[in-house]
């Protein structure tokens, strides 16, 4: 019965969207997506964190959602009449508003696929909730569409997904820094005070111009590294190790030496802001020793636990308490010490060339710490919502 509901709807629907989460990798569904996405013209948005769950340079994908997520995603997402969530338990950092806009579409009928049970239903309404394996299930949907499925406006949503996406991809290309809320200033300050430092979002940018095209990263939580959160794309997945929910501080190094170890021969690149990075620092001793492979380690220097420090400027009046990380300490020092490479950036150019040399080094057995030098710009909380009422 759930299974002919679901296909009445995205049979009928006008804009129906596709919302690809984690079990569309680990199921191996892309292929599915892909398919369904085809036959239906449908805009493909990828969970948060999740940007390996559906190719990056298909016309149908549009970005991740949520927390410096894809603008054109949620203004797509905005519009959909029907929303299949394939292989996505719909956590909150995938539907929670971004850039001022509170894209998830409330009257739009939610078809919800998840392995877990448990999750249906549980963090959005839906329409229709099935508990299965999303390669399963994606292959039972396109099996039983009408012919006719997609049909609806099919041209007007075609022409529409790539002037949203055009216009988006235009824009990220050009974003240097990051806004101030009406009432503060931190942001403004922090680029008059170090206005011979990149800012996060210009070393992101940098980074993707020297990363090879079949890289596997993982990334830290934090401040700065979410603010990449649109930026990677990938074209396969299991490309981008995320630390999820539960938010490990320190995921980002470990993650990626397992990586290198289950990947000999691909290139890797790990990202960690300066705070995250002191959690798991230790293993820098390890990962020197021959039986080890190489890898490349991304610290962004901020000098500070920029996530907890944003919350405090924006609604405890800067009364900052243990935010303050040493500026003294180099780990590009450290890991010399440690005799592996470590190298200093301070410019876009420079950051580029180390992310290109660094993947060159992997091949002969060097690791390298490039430390990124930034500002201290600050990006969006990590749950504005839960302090609405401050």
């Amino acid at each position: 019965m759930q299974f002919q509901k679901q296909q009445i709807l995205l049979s009928k629907a006008k804009f129906p969207v596709i919302l690809s989460g984690a079990g569309v990798v680990i199921g191996g569904a892309i292929e599915e997506t892909k398919k369904l996405a085809e036959k239906l013209d449908s805009p493909v948005c990828s969970g948060y964190q999740h940007n390996d769950s559906f190719p990056g340079s298909h016309p149908l994908a549009v970005g991740p959602l949520g927390y410096n997520g894809s603008k054109a995603a949620m203004e797509l997402i905005s519009k959909a009449d029907v929303v299949l969530a394939l292989g996505t338990r719909l956590n909150p950092f995938s539907t929670l508003p971004g850039y001022g806009i509170d894209y998830w579409p409330k009257k739009a009928n939610i078809i919800q696929v998840d392995i877990n049970p448990d999750r249906i239903g549980l963090t959005k309404k839906v329409t229709v909730g099935i508990s299965g394996d999303a390669k399963l299930v994606a292959q039972q949907i396109l099996e039983k569409l009408s012919s006719n499925a997609g049909d609806a406006d099919r041209q007007k949503r075609k022409d529409l997904i790539h002037q949203t996406k055009s216009a988006w991809l235009q824009k990220l290309s050009s974003l240097d820094h990051e806004d101030d809320d009406e009432g503060t200033v931190w942001n403004k300050e922090a680029r008059e005070r170090d206005s011979d430092r990149m800012s996060p979002r210009q070393a992101w940018r940098a980074i993707q111009a020297g990363m090879p095209d079949d890289v596997i990263i993982s990334s830290d939580i934090g401040n700065n590294c979410a603010i990449g959160n649109a930026y990677p794309t990938f074209e396969k997945p299991r490309k981008y190790l995320a630390p999820g929910l539960f938010g490990p501080c320190g995921y980002g190094f470990p993650s990626i030496l397992g990586a290198k170890i289950g990947c000999p021969d691909t290139p890797v690149i790990g990202f960690a802001g300066d705070g995250a990075f002191g959690i798991s620092m230790n293993e820098m001793s390890s990962c020197a020793r021959e039986e080890w492979p190489a890898i490349t380690m991304v610290i962004f220097r901020n000098y500070q636990w920029g996530a907890e420090k944003r919350n405090t400027t924006l609604w405890f009046d800067n009364n900052f308490v243990g935010t303050e990380l040493d500026p003294e300490l180099s780990y590009a020092k450290v890991a010399d010490a440690c005799g592996l490479k470590g190298v200093t950036v301070r410019t876009m150019e420079e950051t580029t060339a180390a992310i290109k040399q660094s993947c060159e080094d992997q091949k002969k057995g060097i690791t390298t710490f490039i430390e990124v030098i930034l500002n201290q710009e600050l990006g969006e909380p990590f749950r504005r919502d839960a302090m609405k009422n401050q």
